[in-house]
């Protein structure tokens, strides 16, 4: 749950049932007349809730991959919402059946008013192939992670959002990984990136 308090007494004013848990901060921004508490979940959704009564804008899945979540706190500029993509795969991938690792961190833009996607990056631009096997014969791939768990920062003088990955989660290596990137407000074109 998301619980908006009186700042004064501690009272509960409303809360918002998420359906999942929410690590991320909260982002509280104004969408035309109405103030706007955006956050994103465990389960790779992104919500907008009206910040005043909690009655849900809209909810956006940001990220189809099982266990896909949002842990940086989603960034608002100039009515678009960015919002950074991590995943619990690391962990799964620690089950000698499960074929690690596929997930790919991504910044997805949403249009802050409809929760509509208006572009994805994904951090991880070469395909995905099968590696090797491991000891009891699962299959592996790879490149996989760089997962992206911080919230975006914004240039606006440079027209650019700026994100920090994590790690790969499988072989082979990516250049996107634990680096810092730079992207294309308006189209998410990846603009640099430094390891």
């Amino acid at each position: 749950k998301v619980y908006s308090l009186n700042a004064a007494t501690g009272c509960i004013h409303w809360y918002y049932e998420a359906g999942a848990g929410v690590r991320s901060a909260i982002s509280i921004g104004q969408i035309g007349q109405r103030h706007v508490a955006f956050f994103g979940d465990q389960q790779g959704n992104a919500h907008a809730v009206d910040a005043t009564t909690g009655a849900q804008i809209w909810k956006t899945r940001v990220d189809d991959f099982p266990v896909a979540r949002v842990s940086g706190s989603p960034t608002l500029y100039n009515g678009k919402l960015y919002v950074p993509v991590a995943s619990g795969e690391e962990a799964t991938g620690a089950v000698p059946s499960y074929e690690c690792c596929k997930f790919r961190g991504s910044v997805v833009a949403l249009d802050a008013a409809t929760g509509k996607q208006v572009w994805k990056t994904y951090t991880i631009t070469e395909p995905l192939q099968p590696t090797k096997k491991n000891a009891v014969g699962t299959q592996l791939y790879g490149p996989s992670g760089a997962p992206v768990w911080a919230t975006p920062a914004i240039d606006t003088v440079k027209r650019a959002l700026y994100v920090t990955t994590g790690n790969n989660y499988s072989d082979p290596g990516s250049p996107m990984s634990d680096a810092f990137l730079a992207m294309d407000l308006e189209t998410g074109k990846i603009l640099w990136h430094r390891q």
